[in-house]
């Protein structure tokens, strides 16, 4: 009942990702529109907040790294990806006891990185707290027997080279510093950024969405918190049978850019899918208050309402 995700609505996006990242592209639900919130002209845009975390961070600037960082941590409280790379920043300024807090935070995320526990269980070690770091341990063996098909080859891989990581830092004298690397995270460039979310759109398309999922991470870990990626991470989710993971998606989506009508079109599916009709129809008056003269994503979650009928 979706059409597949409009690859023109995406190479506007792709422009967007490198100059103002808040800005939307305008299309149909799968090709991503909307629009930034109001008043979002007054606030730090949380995209450009990161990137300019990643810069920081990159040059071992860990002061300015964190301000930036906890500056786009402001926008989305529990995104995975923004604790997690606070909490380098805090270990680069040896902040153990604030490292760790993000390290959880990133841990307790559905976009949390491979490495999210590795890096907390290190930081137990440093503050001497072995069992807490026998517990994320035990974490990630059970995340790598959890770890199926639809979980992906590459994720799994990442959490076993971090759970060999911790296992040998249990083992050692003295808990040694992990490069982050090592689990497959780094801080792609802007550029690699937009590959990877071209890379998405095609897997999705493809409806290879584990792998999608994977190329989106990417896409975060470059740019930052996007509204359009997290809105794709919520549709890949979906397409999963993830629906509390969407849903989280979506939500953070729409904390970023209210009006964006990809991500409304979506979880009204979504509720739809959830068997919560008159969700669904609170998100199709969202669409009919935004789209004056009709729009595709408003007419599309009305075939939705209207087949679940």
């Amino acid at each position: 009942m979706v059409s597949k995700l409009s690859l023109a609505g995406a190479a506007v996006l792709l422009v967007t990702l490198g100059a103002s990242p808040l800005a939307m592209a305008a299309g149909s639900g799968g090709s991503m529109g909307g629009g930034a919130p109001s008043g979002s002209s007054q606030r730090e845009d949380p995209a450009q907040a990161y990137q300019a975390g990643v810069t920081a961070l990159n040059a071992r600037e860990y002061r300015d790294a964190i301000r930036h960082f906890r500056a786009a941590r402001r926008a989305l409280p529990n995104d995975g990806t923004v604790n997690y790379a606070l909490g380098l920043a805090y270990v680069g300024a040896d902040e153990t006891e604030e490292a760790r807090s993000a390290f959880e935070r990133a841990a307790r995320a559905e976009n949390a990185p491979a490495g999210a526990r590795l890096q907390l269980g290190l930081v137990h070690l440093q503050l001497g707290q072995r069992d807490d770091a026998v517990a994320q341990q035990a974490e990630l063996a059970r995340l790598i027997a959890a770890c199926d098909e639809a979980c992906g080859a590459a994720k799994r891989g990442q959490l076993q080279t971090a759970y060999d990581q911790l296992t040998q830092a249990l083992s050692a004298p003295a808990a040694a510093a992990a490069d982050p690397a090592t689990t497959g995270w780094n801080f792609p460039n802007v550029e690699e950024g937009r590959t990877a979310y071209a890379a998405a759109v095609g897997l999705i398309n493809q409806e290879r969405f584990p792998e999608a999922l994977e190329a989106l991470q990417r896409a975060e870990t470059a740019v930052g918190p996007h509204p359009d990626i997290l809105n794709y991470m919520g549709f890949a989710s979906r397409k999963l049978g993830r629906y509390e993971a969407a849903l989280g998606y979506y939500e953070q989506a729409l904390q970023l850019a209210p009006n964006h009508l990809g991500a409304i079109e979506y979880l009204g599916e979504l509720y739809v899918q959830m068997g919560d009709l008159h969700r669904a129809r609170s998100q199709l008056a969202q669409l009919d208050g935004l789209c004056a003269y009709g729009c595709e994503q408003r007419e599309e979650l009305a075939r939705w309402i209207d087949s679940a009928r």
